[in-house]
């Protein structure tokens, strides 16, 4: 049974996501480098939708988005919304995709590594770049095969109240399960922490697709990120 509804699941992802100033604005992508954020975010549920505009958005732009989407008409919403923002300036970029949650009880393949001090050189022959990030990726759990990680899953963004997985698995090693064993060890870790493991992907990524639904996650939107 899920704590929380649809709604406010997608408003604990876009606080994950997102860094909001505070007038609710959102001003970065919630990682360390600080990365610019999208001028729209439109996350919606069967309960509702959830909306965020970047702090440089004008007032006159924020406003008739909002009339847009206050319409009747889901049909030709997100066409209407991308001509708003369009008039205003050229979209640079796009993403679009499902969202969903992990189980409030995670039992299932929970026997990958935490990642430490003393084992973090297992991440050096495939995940180097994570062992830079580490302080800002716990927990991470890994799946390895002769002192070498395989597969991984850490913290790729969190709040106080979530966290949002991110998976990698080394190309020779796909399709064997071990992403769906370092995901589920990493979800034990954030349920236990009193917060929620989140995950979303991309409508064109099949392979991440695949693991939400070996991992028997709940669907609770789609969320839409435009530049």
């Amino acid at each position: 049974m899920l704590l929380y509804n649809h709604l406010e699941l997608m408003n604990f992802q876009a606080e994950v996501l997102y860094v909001h100033n505070h007038a609710g604005r959102i001003t970065t992508i919630n990682e360390y480098a600080n990365q610019p954020a999208p001028r729209f975010f439109w996350g919606q549920t069967n309960n509702g939708r959830v909306i965020r505009f970047r702090s440089d958005v004008p007032n006159n732009v924020v406003r008739e988005l909002t009339q847009v989407l206050d319409r009747n008409d889901p049909t030709n919403q997100l066409a209407n919304v991308i001509n708003v923002l369009e008039k205003d300036k050229g979209i640079s970029g796009f993403w679009m995709g499902p969202a969903y949650v992990f189980n409030d009880i995670v039992t299932d393949y929970t026997d990958a590594t935490l990642v430490t001090e003393d084992n973090k050189y297992c991440l050096e022959h495939g995940f180097s770049s994570l062992l830079s990030e580490m302080k800002f990726r716990e927990p991470c759990y890994m799946v390895t095969e002769n002192n070498i990680a395989v597969s991984v899953c850490f913290s790729a963004r969190s709040s106080d109240k979530a966290s949002e997985a991110g998976v990698e698995t080394l190309k020779d090693y796909r399709g064997k399960g071990y992403a769906i064993r370092a995901a589920s060890s990493w979800a034990q870790a954030i349920l236990q922490s009193q917060r929620i493991p989140l995950y979303s992907t991309s409508w064109d990524n099949y392979s991440s697709q695949s693991v939400a639904k070996r991992l028997q996650l709940h669907f609770y939107g789609t969320d839409i990120s435009i530049y």
